[in-house]
Order: structure tokens, then C-alpha cells, then sequence
């Protein structure tokens, strides 16, 4: 497999074209365990950080900040 620092390498392979490609659509799986079921998605992390900048970014996105004083 072509190394990915390496990006002629990565786009002469489909292997790994179609992997890096579905790490940054997302790979969807579902776990289910007794009575309780999670959906999960696995992100290659450039994707998962760009998505988090875009979401932080956004005017529909709310900040909390909670601080505590402790006075004695």
C-alpha cells in the first residue's frame, strides 16, 4: 500500500483511493446489546477535526462555559 504522505502514490491505487474515501464519508456501523443499541460512525482524524471546526464556526452552534468560585 502506497504511503499516504504520498498523495501521486494514493491516487494511482483505488485500494487506497476508495479507503480514504470512505474514511472521510464516514464508516457506519451499529452495536446492539441487551435492550440498548448505539449507532457509531468511524472518522479518519483530518475528517473528524475539519467537521468539528465547521460546527464550532457555526452561527447555530452554543457555547457553554461554566466557571465556579470557591471563596472561603
Amino acid at each position: 500500500m502506497p504511503s499516504a504522505s504520498n498523495p501521486a502514490a494514493v491516487a494511482a491505487d483505488p485500494e487506497a483511493l476508495r479507503l480514504r474515501s470512505a474514511l472521510e464519508s464516514g464508516v457506519r456501523f451499529h452495536i446492539k446489546a441487551g435492550g440498548a443499541k448505539w449507532s457509531c460512525t468511524l472518522l479518519d482524524r483530518a475528517t473528524h477535526e475539519r467537521m468539528k471546526a465547521v460546527r464550532s464556526t457555526s452561527s447555530s452552534s452554543v457555547s457553554t462555559t461554566s466557571s465556579s468560585t470557591l471563596s472561603l
